[in-house]
C-alpha cells in the first residue's frame, strides 16, 4: 500500500495537523454517509411494498428488503480487498458507484414490472450499504484509543440525517404518486436513490485526500495490508476481546434485521398507511443512529463489553414491545422498533472499538471486513426467515424468538467478560 497519497507521511501523531486531518476526514466520510445513508433506506423501504405489491408474498417481499444485506455480504470481502491494496477512498467511492448502479435496476424494475430485476438492484444497493458500513471503521483509522469509539459513533452519527429521512421521503414521494398507473410510482425513491449515491461518490473520490488507511500505514511503517479472508474467523473467535464483540455484532444484527424487516408487511395488514410505516422505520433508524455519540462516549470510558450487554438488553426488550402489539397499534410498534435500533447501535458502535483496538494494523482490515461479512451475512438469513416465520407462524412469535436470542447474547457477553476480567486478575496477580 503507498503511503504517498496527498503526502501522508507529513501528517506525524501527536501534531496539530494530524488532529485536524483526522477532525477534516470524519468530516469527509459524515458527508459522504448522509446521502449515501438516504439512499440507501429508501431502497430499502419502497421494496418490500414493491415486491409484496409483484408478487402478493409476504416470503418474496422480505427476500427483496433482505437482498440489501445480501449486497452487502457478497461486497464485503471485495471491497476490502480493493481498500487493502487502494486506501479507503476507492473502496468507498467504488461501493457507492455500485449502489448508485443498482438503483438504476430497481427503478426499471418499478418500470417494467419484473421481480428479477428489483432483486438483483437490491443486491447492488447492499454494496452501498457495505460503503457506509465501512466509512465507520475509516473514521477509526487515526483516531487515538482515547477517542476510538467516538471517532466511529460520529460517523455512524452522521447516517441519522439521510437514513431517518429515507422512508419517510421515499414512502411519502411515493404516496404523491398514487394516482400513477401500476407500479411506476415506485420508480421514484429509487431515482432519488441513483442520484443520492452519485452525490456520496464523487464527494469521497473528491475529498479523501491524503487516504486516511495511507497515513497510518506510513506511521507504522507498513510495507503490506493483509488482504481480507473468511479464515479470519476463526482467528478472531479465538480472540479473548474480538469473539465478544463479533458474537455481538452478528447477534445485535440479526435481531434487528429479523424483526425490523417483516414490520412494514405487518402494520400494512392492520391497515397502516405507508406514511405511518414510513414514520416507523424513520424513527427505527434513529434509534439506530442518533445516539451514537452517546454510545460512543459510554464505550470510551466503561468499555465495549459492558455496552455490548447493555445493547442485548435493550434489543430484548424493543423486540417484546414489538410481539406484543397488535398490527392495527401503531404506537407499540414505534416503540419496540426504535429500542432496537437503540439496542443495534450500542452493539455495533461497542464491537467496532473493540475489534479496532484489538487487532494489529496489517491485520486490521482483514478483521473488520470479516466481521462485517459475518454480521451482514447473519442479518440476511434472520431477514429471509423471518418471511418464512411471519407466513408460517405469526409476527408477534417471530419478535419474542428475537428477544430470547438478545436475551442469549447478553448472557453470552456476561460470562465472556467474567471470564476475561478472571484472566487479567491472574495475570496481574
Amino acid at each position: 500500500m503507498s503511503a504517498s497519497d496527498g503526502g501522508a507521511a507529513a501528517y506525524l501523531p501527536g501534531t496539530p495537523e494530524r488532529d485536524e486531518l483526522a477532525r477534516r476526514t470524519i468530516g469527509v466520510l459524515q458527508i459522504g454517509v448522509i446521502p449515501g445513508g438516504l439512499a440507501m433506506t429508501a431502497s430499502f423501504s419502497a421494496s418490500t411494498l414493491l415486491a409484496d405489491q409483484m408478487t402478493g408474498s409476504e416470503t418474496k417481499a422480505s427476500l427483496a428488503a433482505v437482498c440489501l444485506s445480501i449486497g452487502g455480504t457478497l461486497a464485503g470481502i471485495p471491497l476490502a480487498a480493493l481498500m487493502a491494496r487502494r486506501g479507503r477512498r476507492m473502496g468507498l467511492g467504488v461501493g457507492y458507484v455500485v449502489g448508485a448502479a443498482g438503483a438504476t435496476l430497481a427503478m426499471l424494475s418499478a418500470f417494467a414490472g419484473r421481480y428479477s430485476l428489483l432483486v438483483a438492484g437490491m443486491v447492488l444497493v447492499g454494496t452501498g450499504q457495505a460503503a457506509n458500513l465501512a466509512s465507520r471503521y475509516a473514521g477509526a483509522d487515526l483516531a487515538t484509543d482515547e477517542n476510538r469509539a467516538r471517532s466511529i459513533s460520529l460517523v455512524l452519527w452522521a447516517s441519522t440525517v439521510g437514513s431517518v429521512l429515507g422512508p419517510t421521503v421515499a414512502l411519502g414521494l411515493k404516496a404523491m404518486f398514487a394516482g400513477t398507473d401500476g407500479l411506476s410510482g415506485f420508480a421514484v425513491p429509487y431515482a432519488l436513490a441513483l442520484g443520492l449515491f452519485v452525490a456520496a461518490a464523487a464527494n469521497i473520490f473528491r475529498r479523501l485526500r491524503p487516504d486516511p488507511l495511507h497515513v497510518v500505514a506510513s506511521d507504522a511503517g507498513a510495507t503490506g495490508v493483509q488482504l481480507p479472508s473468511l479464515a479470519e474467523a476463526g482467528r478472531i473467535l479465538a480472540h479473548p476481546v474480538g469473539s465478544i464483540a463479533l458474537i455481538g455484532m452478528m447477534m445485535g444484527q440479526a435481531v434487528m434485521v429479523g424483526v425490523m424487516t417483516v414490520s412494514p408487511i405487518h402494520m400494512s395488514q392492520g391497515d397502516q398507511s405507508a406514511l405511518v410505516i414510513g414514520i416507523m422505520l424513520s424513527l427505527h433508524i434513529a434509534g439506530m443512529f442518533a445516539f451514537s455519540p452517546y454510545v460512543g462516549w459510554l464505550v470510551d470510558r466503561v468499555g465495549g463489553q459492558l455496552v455490548i450487554i447493555l445493547g442485548a438488553a435493550v434489543l430484548a426488550v424493543g423486540a417484546v414491545t414489538a410481539a406484543r402489539t397488535d398490527a392495527a397499534h401503531a404506537t407499540g410498534l414505534l416503540t419496540g422498533l426504535f429500542l432496537v435500533g437503540v439496542g443495534w447501535s450500542c452493539c455495533v458502535v461497542a464491537a467496532s472499538s473493540l475489534l479496532t483496538s484489538s487487532f494489529p494494523l496489517e491485520r486490521r482490515i482483514s478483521v473488520q471486513a470479516t466481521a462485517d461479512v459475518l454480521m451482514t451475512a447473519l442479518g440476511a438469513a434472520a431477514g429471509v426467515s423471518s418471511g418464512l416465520a411471519v407466513e408460517h407462524r405469526s409476527y408477534a412469535d417471530l419478535a419474542s424468538w428475537g428477544a430470547w436470542a438478545a436475551v442469549a447474547l447478553g448472557i453470552a457477553a456476561a460470562v465472556m467478560l467474567m471470564r476475561n476480567f478472571s484472566v487479567t486478575r491472574r495475570l496481574t496477580a
